[in-house]
């Protein structure tokens, strides 16, 4: 589990005698897709270092709709903040495909905080990041069209997860259709829509979850054009 944890940038600087007293209180398990490491308003007793696999931490609304606020995969830290602020989890998580992860009681990674400021700093620019990330967004739903938000997507996944083919980059999505839709912030027929005009200008090819990006810097061009 330690090597685990050494592959977030969280843990990577830290005391060997740390890590050896933090593996002590961890635990690890396995989800299946589509099971919860946590709930929406939970109290917020862990955090967790994703093993494998992905998760997404999804708001759920009242009304029924969601807002799936981001997707972490091998390596990435998820609750941290929560199990600080001691407040309850203000979103769920879930696993898009069969996961594993590292469990972090509260407690001990607080102490394991206090004894090491470099991973404090690293936690810190790791939120800031993420911080970032949530504002363009942001302003992207504010301004601009489904095509270019959802273009602007696929180029960060390509760039993320991208097989490199003769033919292009090609995809193997780890959502839904829904979930791309909650992503970006529209409908799954908008998104359906915005796929088939991009095949018909031959930017992309889609069958299911595979999507090879034939032009990519058609691509990143919708996204880049004025407003």
């Amino acid at each position: 589990m330690i090597d685990t944890l050494q592959k977030a940038g969280l843990f990577s600087t830290a005391a060997k005698e740390d890590m050896a007293c933090l593996e002590k209180k961890i635990s690890w398990k396995s989800y299946k897709r589509g099971e919860r490491l946590f709930q929406e308003g939970d109290k917020a007793e862990r955090m967790f270092v994703i093993a494998s696999g992905r998760v997404k931490v999804v708001k759920e609304f009242q009304s029924g709709k969601n807002a799936i606020m981001g997707i972490f995969g091998e390596g990435a830290t998820v609750a941290e903040i929560a199990v600080i602020d001691k407040l309850p989890y203000p979103a769920s998580a879930i696993a898009l495909e069969d996961t594993a992860a590292v469990s972090i009681p509260a407690a001990p990674f607080i102490d394991f905080l206090k004894k090491n400021p470099d991973s404090l700093i690293q936690m810190i620019v790791g939120l800031g990041l993420r911080l970032r990330e949530f504002v363009d967004n942001m302003g992207s739903l504010a301004v601009q069209s489904v095509e270019k938000r959802l273009a602007r997507f696929l180029t960060k996944l390509s760039r993320e997860i991208g097989e490199e083919l003769g033919d292009g980059l090609e995809l193997i999505l780890p959502l839904t259709r829904q979930d791309l839709a909650e992503i970006i912030g529209t409908s799954f027929e908008v998104v359906e829509r915005s796929l088939k005009k991009m095949r018909e200008k031959g930017i992309i090819e889609a069958a299911g979850k595979r999507i090879v990006i034939l032009k990519p810097e058609a691509l990143e061009a919708i996204f880049a054009e004025e407003k």
